[in-house]
């Protein structure tokens, strides 16, 4: 597939649906408008009372001249604004998103959302095993926060956390000491083998079952490897969003730094608002195997839009988690690379729709390697917030989640069978 730099935007007829999920825009599109309309009204006052004082004073001049600056600022965020109805917008499709999301789990039923099944770490880590994706190894698995005791972890170090839970929180990347445990920043000690409250509490905030994971190492000698955060719309990887920690593995995400890149490692301005940017960070030099993983488990997942987060480690690849909303729906970027990200959504979106017709099975296909499943068994096999009670589907890689092959099978390659 083409690199989302590289490729000549190919306009698609306009969907229904695609105007829906652009509605927002419209309520922003209205603001801005009123507030242009308040300034043309305010223009044209400074400019009598500039005109009543035969000459005016420098006070009205100056309210004037500022006031027509303004002006032609809300003129061009208004001109902006109706380019971007005009074309796709990854920000308007991310914030449709958050809200389908919100909506899958208003219904209750999970085992028919490949959406809402997306949140479940654990479930992720068995997806991930069965298309030959390393995973995290666990030592651990609790039904109950307060039940975690890392007597029987043989490990130096571990990365304690919860089945659900974003943005780090409730995440604590722990060290063996000589009497006990303590956080790799040292802002937390205990001694023996419990958590004390300050973890546990937190822990126990995320959703169940609690685990205790392989602690990663960093290739490049960091205390907490880079996070690789790749976002793919079915099969396509359209950015890499490289994050690092701070130095002393401090876990706040206001202190990491960050970098972009494209597929093949080539760096992109900054694209984003609001980030801490470094320079400094290259990309990884695993980033082919990166690339390959991530496309494979975006066709996996049967959405169009998935992030697939990842770890560049002294082994290899490794799958840290999926997100279908990052952000909770609200990432903005410049708008020419707002807008292509938004056309490669809805190009995959009409692939995963043709993919469906030649009779992919409907969501979540998990590979035929082997992988372990680790939550405990359901007790109310009508649970269906419980991952035990979801269908797992079998799907064969090379006909599915191929990503070079996706979407281009010609006739008589349909196995129905």
């Amino acid at each position: 597939m083409k690199n989302l730099r590289s490729q000549m935007l190919q306009r698609v007829p306009g969907i229904s649906w695609r105007d829906r999920k652009l509605e927002f825009l419209e309520t922003r599109l209205a603001g801005v408008e009123a507030e242009r309309r308040k300034l043309t009204q305010q223009l044209d006052d400074a400019r009598d009372q500039v005109a009543r004082s035969r000459g005016g004073t420098a006070e009205a001049v100056s309210r004037a001249a500022r006031l027509s600056e303004e002006l032609k600022a809300a003129e061009q965020l208004s001109r902006e604004e109706r380019l971007r109805r005009r074309a796709p917008s990854f920000e308007a499709l991310l914030s449709a998103y958050a809200a389908q999301h919100k909506a899958a789990l208003r219904l209750g039923d999970r085992s028919h959302s490949p959406m809402a099944q997306v949140p479940y770490k654990l479930r992720n880590y068995s997806l991930a095993q069965s298309h030959g994706v390393r995973t995290p190894r666990i030592s651990g698995v609790w039904s109950v926060a307060n039940e975690v005791t890392l007597s029987e972890v043989s490990s130096e170090r571990i990365v304690l956390k919860g089945d659900g839970g974003h943005s780090a929180q409730g995440v604590f990347p722990l060290e063996r000491t000589s009497d006990g445990w303590r956080s790799l920043d040292g802002g937390i000690r205990f001694t023996g083998d419990v958590p004390p409250p300050e973890v546990l509490g937190p822990l126990g905030r995320a959703r169940a079952p609690f685990f205790a994971e392989e602690f990663l190492e960093s290739p490049s000698g960091w205390t907490i490897p880079e996070d690789v955060k790749l976002y793919c719309a079915y099969g396509q990887v359209l950015q890499v969003y490289v994050m690092r920690s701070s130095s002393d593995g401090n876990m706040v995400r206001q202190n990491f730094s960050s970098r972009f890149f494209d597929a093949d490692g080539e760096p992109f301005d900054e694209i984003r608002r609001g980030l801490r940017y470094d320079t400094g960070i290259d990309a990884p030099r695993q980033l082919p195997e990166l690339v390959e993983a991530a496309r494979h488990l975006s066709c996996a997942v049967g959405l169009p839009f998935i992030r697939v987060d990842m770890y560049a480690t002294r082994n290899g690849p490794v799958l840290g988690e999926l997100t279908s909303v990052p952000s909770g729906g609200k990432q903005s970027y410049t708008q020419d690379h707002d807008q292509l990200m938004g056309q490669a959504w809805v190009n995959a979106a009409a692939a995963l729709e043709r993919d469906l017709m030649l009779g992919r099975p409907f969501g979540t296909l998990y590979g035929d390697a082997d992988f372990a499943w680790m939550y405990p068994e359901a007790q109310d096999k009508t649970n269906m917030h419980h991952p035990d009670n979801w269908t797992r589907r079998m799907g064969r890689c090379s006909q599915w989640c191929a990503a070079d092959s996706h979407g281009d099978r010609g006739p008589g390659a349909l196995d129905v069978s």
